[in-house]
């Protein structure tokens, strides 16, 4: 995912993905500002 290698890319921590969820989705998820846990799913 784009979106995940740009968010890498600029500082935030990699949590885990991305990958392809059993349903098919992309999933990844990011450490944000406040220790904020943000899930991408698409």
């Amino acid at each position: 995912m784009k979106l995940t290698e740009r968010l890498v890319a600029t500082g935030y921590l990699l949590l885990s993905g991305p990958r392809i969820t059993g349903d098919g989705y992309y999933e990844s998820c990011v450490l944000g500002f406040d220790d904020i846990q943000i899930e991408l799913t698409v």
